[in-house]
């Protein structure tokens, strides 16, 4: 026989694979749960029950056609007012806050635009709390998020509660996680922004099983690692720190302060101090999305130093994709930030250096496709992340109810 420990294991794991698949197909029945698990129908209708009870799913008529005529539909969909999360993105210039309920829709948001580069650990912390109050501003009830994800453009640690360092701060090492919890009553985890961009795909269909990486070029370059079905996060740090991979020993400046970083040349101010003859020039702030695209408009018209500069970039990071093949098996990349909107000049010069620095080549020909929206990318990471937190929570939820359902 089973453990009691062994059995609400297995009950967790059923219920949190219904959870998965009405995040995957948002309305459901009890027959296509069934055989989207691999539950019997009526393991799936038994736990469908369970949820039902609890108010984490609700029912929905099939169409209007069916509640006229007096039979309400069996299709099931997740109860949005079961629980909210919050998230936040603290970038150069720019502190932003979302709350969405728990289909993952937007309730309410709040942002600042200011210089953060003076912020200590309580100023951040009291910044971050004041957007999260005016976010909840006119919600029902005013009940407070399960959990609150913080996605920081920088370092952050391996127990997602510190910032260790980032572009849009002087400070280091500040600890946000603690004093904001304690401040809020809401429970939080800060990781970097890039390598937590795979989880915007946790639920997406073409995604599912899927080993595969996120890069992001703009203001530096950082990637994501979607690995066995989990996103990668190091012992040390969080971030997957792919553009401070060596590309050319004693090479350009990086922002970092090391030489011969892959952002050192494809960040988007290497791109544009290489195409503005500038070398080793770092800007105090971002190059604007508006510029970037003049840069690459000159590329595309054949002008030589923006050509060769978005040629140099495109090299660095296929020299560093193929290097990492050769660790990993080759993987699809989704490629996102303002550097990645001129993939029409970077994929040949990308594809040639994996050629270039991969055994045999190996991953020059494997799939790349382009999330255009940056911002979106982020939030949506964060809040899968925070939705997926709730759903193991309630998976795992040990009352007399939940027990009921195989």
């Amino acid at each position: 026989m089973l453990a009691k420990t062994d059995a609400d294991d297995v009950r967790a794991h059923n219920r949190r694979a219904v959870i998965d698949h009405l995040r995957r197909t948002p309305v459901s029945t009890r027959k296509a749960m069934s055989a989207a698990t691999g539950l019997s129908v009526s393991a799936a209708s038994a736990i469908a029950t369970t949820l039902l009870r609890a108010g984490l799913i609700v029912e929905i008529a099939e169409d209007e056609r069916a509640a006229r005529r007096g039979r309400p539909g069996r299709s099931l969909a997740l109860d949005g007012s079961a629980a909210s999360v919050a998230v936040a993105k603290i970038a150069v210039g720019e502190v932003a806050v979302r709350v969405c309920d728990y289909r993952g829709e937007l309730l309410g948001e709040a942002r600042r635009e200011c210089d953060l580069a003076a912020f200590g650990q309580d100023e951040i912390v009291r910044l971050l709390a004041t957007l999260l109050g005016e976010a909840m501003l006119g919600l029902a009830g005013n009940r407070m998020p399960r959990n609150l994800v913080v996605a920081v453009q920088g370092k952050t640690d391996s127990n997602a509660r510190r910032i260790l360092w980032s572009p849009a701060l002087k400070a280091r090492d500040l600890d946000i996680a603690g004093p904001l919890t304690a401040l809020t009553g809401v429970p939080v985890g800060v990781f970097n922004d890039c390598s937590l961009m795979p989880e915007a795909f946790r639920w997406k269909p073409d995604f599912a099983r899927r080993d595969f990486a996120t890069l992001f070029i703009g203001v530096g370059v950082g990637m994501g690692l979607r690995l066995g079905g989990t996103t990668f996060q190091g012992q040390r740090s969080s971030a997957v720190e792919f553009g401070h991979i060596n590309h050319i020993p004693g090479g350009a400046l990086c922002r970092c302060g090391n030489r011969g970083c892959i952002e050192a040349y494809a960040g988007d101010y290497a791109i544009w101090r290489r195409a503005n003859g500038r070398p080793d020039e770092i800007s105090a702030g971002r190059v604007s999305d508006a510029d970037m695209h003049r840069l690459a408009a000159l590329a595309r018209s054949g002008e030589p130093a923006a050509t060769r500069a978005f040629a140099e970039a495109g090299t660095a990071i296929g020299y560093g994709l193929g290097r990492m093949f050769t660790l990993v098996d080759p993987l699809p990349v989704v490629f996102t930030g303002s550097g990645a909107h001129a993939m029409d000049l970077l994929e040949p010069a990308i594809r040639a250096g994996i050629r270039d620095s991969a055994i045999d080549g190996v991953g020059a020909d494997i799939p790349f496709s382009l999330a255009d929206d940056v911002d979106e990318l982020i939030f949506g990471a964060a809040t899968a992340k925070g939705l997926a937190a709730c759903d193991d929570e309630f998976a795992r939820a040990g009352n007399a109810e939940t027990r009921e359902a195989a």
